[in-house]
């Protein structure tokens, strides 16, 4: 595969662009280290949410990675007083085993553990090469979260170019053994397959999955059952088809098409989503760690009691303290239209953040005219 170093142009300060009191991601600084698409991620995941996206780049002639990415993010921490928890990376694994992108990722983490900002990485490799970053993680909170779609039989099935079962159990035992946070990302669970391999034995396979989990020191599992596109859903149901056990149900049996919540796609039908979560939960807090549902279902139908957002781990935003360095606000949470709906005077002294919105760039900066909240 060809590499293509390119720099970025345009800032990359953003939220999820989520809407309405549904909403259950917090706020955060998305941060991709390449654009999104199927040429863009070695591990080329059947289900991939990001390359049938209509961001999605298209061009086959590499991976492209962005080479500035550290410095362009330094220049933008530059004109903030207030700063959001990163997210790195939300559509291609930061992680590959590729040493040109591992390399953007340290330089990036290098400005981050400067700055003390709070960050979080996601992926399904091996981030033990941070180790190489002079005062990994920083001053900021920090957690990893580590992608597992399942037992070691879905893997080879769904993502079967990625690390496999055992190797993503490492990259936790990394995490733990270094007192670093880190939780599972159930994600997704496509609970016709699990059927298909395990049929009665489900609940079972997946208590034997947390007990791993848990052994490896996650504390957390966030998870969810999938939101396909309809190209998504047809090569799910040929995977499908093509399995030994196969009985001729399609996932289109389980999932329906849904407008609502974070976007459109394929979702699995609401009982039986209730029903799966509700029982991961009972087996996730059984072994000691905590659960929550990745936007598909409300906080309170099966997420853990008493949790500031689904991912657990206290991420608040940092406000600057000098030049060159910024350190967590007091009582933040980042979840502001929860933890601070309808205060005058929330902990970052920016009511306008909330809202079940993302935030615009601009209230961010020095200078901004606090508003009340509309009704207050």
């Amino acid at each position: 595969m060809e590499i293509i170093l390119k720099d970025r142009v345009s800032p990359t300060l953003h939220d999820f662009p989520y809407r309405g009191e549904r909403r259950k991601c917090y706020h955060q600084w998305i941060v991709n280290v390449t654009p999104a698409g199927r040429e863009q991620c070695i591990h080329s995941c059947l289900y991939c949410y990001a390359r049938d996206a209509v961001y999605s780049v298209k061009d086959p002639a590499g991976l492209i990675i962005y080479r500035n990415l550290a410095s362009l993010i330094e220049r933008e921490l530059g004109k903030l007083e207030l700063c959001p928890p990163l997210s790195i990376s939300n559509v291609t694994d930061p992680c590959q085993e590729v040493p040109q992108l591992r390399h953007a990722v340290k330089k990036l983490v290098e400005v981050l553990c400067k700055w003390g900002v709070a960050y979080h990485l996601v992926t399904k490799g091996d981030p033990s090469f941070l180790d190489e970053v002079k005062g990994f993680p920083g001053t900021g909170n920090f957690f990893l979260a580590l992608t597992i779609e399942g037992p070691e039989e879905v893997l080879r099935l769904l993502s079967p170019a990625a690390p496999l079962y055992e190797k993503r159990l490492q990259a936790l035992r990394w995490a733990s053994s270094r007192g670093l946070a880190c939780e599972v990302r159930l994600d997704p669970v496509i609970v016709p397959i699990w059927r298909t391999f395990y049929g009665r034995d489900m609940e079972e396979r997946m208590h034997v999955l947390f007990h791993d989990f848990a052994d490896a020191g996650a504390k957390h599992i966030v998870s969810s059952t999938g939101r396909f596109s309809a190209a998504t859903l047809t090569r799910l149901d040929s995977l499908l088809a093509a399995m030994p056990g196969f009985k001729g149900e399609t996932l289109r049996s389980d999932y329906f098409f849904d407008r609502s919540r974070c976007a459109s796609g394929y979702m699995l039908k609401p009982r039986s989503r209730s029903d799966f979560h509700l029982a991961a939960k009972n087996l996730a807090e059984g072994l000691g760690m905590t659960y929550a549902v990745c936007q598909e279902l409300d906080a309170g139908v099966a997420d853990s009691v008493g949790l500031e957002h689904c991912e657990r781990f206290h991420m608040p935003f940092s406000r600057r303290t000098a030049p060159f360095s910024f350190e967590p606000i007091a009582g933040c949470t980042s979840n502001c239209h929860v933890t601070c709906k309808g205060l005058q005077t929330p902990p970052c002294g920016r009511p306008e953040l909330a809202l079940p919105q993302p935030y615009h760039p601009a209230m961010l900066r020095p200078g901004r005219v606090q508003q009340s909240l509309p009704g207050t």
